[in-house]
């Protein structure tokens, strides 16, 4: 499914993806914590047991989520053909997404500060139906892409108008 020359992301993205995961843990444990200390004397009330057992849950689910980072690196690429965008990603449902340049309307970079840490940011691609987005590249390749998409996107709408 993947093409030859597909683009991977940085591999510093992984240590990212694994900050984002434990912050997002340590909030839920935080916020099941004190809903537990909230029921406290009331163990027998089924509600406690029930939200006791969707923290639990969801907690593994993150854990899960963690441990499978090197996996979802493994698919998460990104291709720049001369007529189109793909963005390749998903690791139990893969997914495709092509973007043709001249629906492209606008390319945006967005750094929040994990990524300025490890000096990555994350480009936008917007169209008119949608918005798609490569998750973490390195700044200078992010710059690059972004001119090269807003070039592209201009010469493909030419061509299209002239037509």
């Amino acid at each position: 499914m993947l093409p030859d020359n597909a683009q991977k992301l940085p591999k510093s993205v992984k240590i990212v993806w694994l900050i984002h995961t434990s912050i997002a843990f340590v909030l839920i444990l935080a916020i099941g914590l004190v809903i537990n200390s909230f029921f406290l004397n009331h163990w027998q009330n089924v509600l406690a047991t029930i939200m006791q057992v969707i923290f639990v849950l969801v907690l593994l689910c993150l854990l899960a989520y963690a441990l499978l980072i090197p996996y979802y690196y493994r698919f998460h690429q990104y291709v720049i053909n001369p007529h189109s965008v793909s963005i390749y990603k998903g690791f139990f449902w893969r997914q495709s997404q092509t973007i043709p340049l001249n629906r492209i309307q606008n390319v945006d970079t967005v750094q929040g500060p994990i990524l300025n840490i490890f000096k990555l940011q994350k480009l936008s691609i917007v169209t008119a139906a949608n918005a798609f987005t490569i998750n973490a590249i390195d700044e200078k390749t992010a710059l690059q892409l972004r001119d090269q998409l807003i070039q592209a996107a201009r010469q493909a709408r030419e061509v299209d108008t002239d037509d």
